[in-house]
């Protein structure tokens, strides 16, 4: 079996060129051979910085009749994931897309059966399963030294997309987004509580809005209330309007104590336990870092290795799809003002 595969960027705004790209560049299996954005010049830019004398696309359907690809990055608007991620199946190439998966269930169940018909992976990128602190979470929680999860609280918040991304504005168009704060950000705690915990959200309520970001037509603030299957219950936050910090923390209220996750470097992972009483500071491994000058969680080569038979999945689309139709249900529950079940 290949040991490397060919990789193709398709969208190349800012989480192709400080996510994708530059972790490509530190994994042994990639090759990076094309280059594709819809305006030129980007696609340019980016092939130059890290892969120069490239092919670069203007036409992801024309990358993809060209036939050098193995493997694709789809880092385009929401409303691309779909209809690209079908077509680089349909030639044979595995696919990574980025979150939310899909704007429906119907879009991610097909992009699901597209992948699994033409015998190809399909891995959604959940990146906040590969921090540090959260790996080492899921190791804690396993353990059972926590005891049984009772109650989550999640959130995720900063100032908003224009401040990573100066030049994404179909974050705050409808059409292109589908979802405002409540899936560009709030889908990944959705899915790092599913994962930590091993629960299903059953039952939704929510609230949403958009308080600051005017100029827009989807929401920058986004509250709700979880019910699990196991009948223990949280709340799930996100917001575009957080000013001075981030706030991207997860609190684990369990029977033997709680478990307190963030982001932070100072203090990311802290269990404060009641029997016996004591509160342990875990000290995480420091990622290597990348081409951007930050550091690398190791997405993309994990994606490759999974591709290539050398380790399970960390989010398949199933994976994907289990935490989009939180916040799909989410979405209802805002609109009618009712608890909503979660149907995947």
């Amino acid at each position: 079996m290949a040991k490397t595969l060919k990789i193709g960027i398709i969208g190349c705004g800012a989480i192709a060129e400080h996510l994708h790209v530059p972790d490509y560049k530190l994994c042994p299996q990639a090759e990076l051979v094309a280059f594709c954005d819809i305006i030129g010049s980007k696609a340019k830019a980016l092939a130059d910085r890290f892969a120069p004398g490239v092919q670069v696309y203007t036409d992801y359907k024309a990358m993809l009749k060209a036939g050098e690809v193995e493997a694709v990055s789809v880092c385009t608007p929401n409303y691309l994931h779909g209809p690209i991620t079908m077509a680089a199946a349909k030639a044979g190439c595995h696919v990574f897309v980025e979150k939310p998966m899909a704007t429906s269930l119907a879009e991610a169940k097909k992009m699901i059966d597209t992948a699994k018909k033409n015998n190809v992976l399909l891995m959604v990128d959940q990146s906040q399963r590969r921090f540090p602190a959260h790996v080492k979470a899921k190791e804690v929680l396993d353990s059972g030294i926590m005891g049984k999860v009772l109650h989550v609280t999640a959130m995720f918040g900063h100032a908003g997309p224009e401040n990573w991304s100066p030049t994404g504005k179909w974050f705050f168009k409808k059409k292109e987004a589908r979802f405002g704060a409540m899936a560009d950000l709030g889908v990944h705690k959705a899915d790092l509580i599913r994962h930590l915990t091993g629960k299903e959200v059953k039952q939704v309520t929510a609230i949403y809005d958009t308080l600051e970001k005017k100029r827009t037509d989807v929401e920058d603030n986004f509250a709700s209330t979880l019910i699990f299957d196991d009948g223990t219950m949280g709340s799930l936050a996100a917001s575009w309007t957080v000013k001075g910090c981030e706030a991207n923390y997860l609190y684990l209220h369990c029977a033997n104590g709680t478990l307190m996750v963030s982001v932070y470097p100072d203090k990311p992972l802290v269990a404060s336990l009641v029997n016996p009483a004591c509160k342990i500071e875990f000290d995480l491994p420091k990622p290597p870092s990348n081409d951007e000058g930050g550091w690398s969680i190791d997405v993309t080569g994990s994606f490759l290795r999974a591709a290539l038979g050398m380790e399970a999945p960390f989010c398949p689309g199933e994976e994907g799809m289990k935490s989009l139709a939180v916040i799909l249900a989410c979405e209802e529950a805002a609109k009618t003002g009712r608890a909503v079940k979660v149907k995947v």
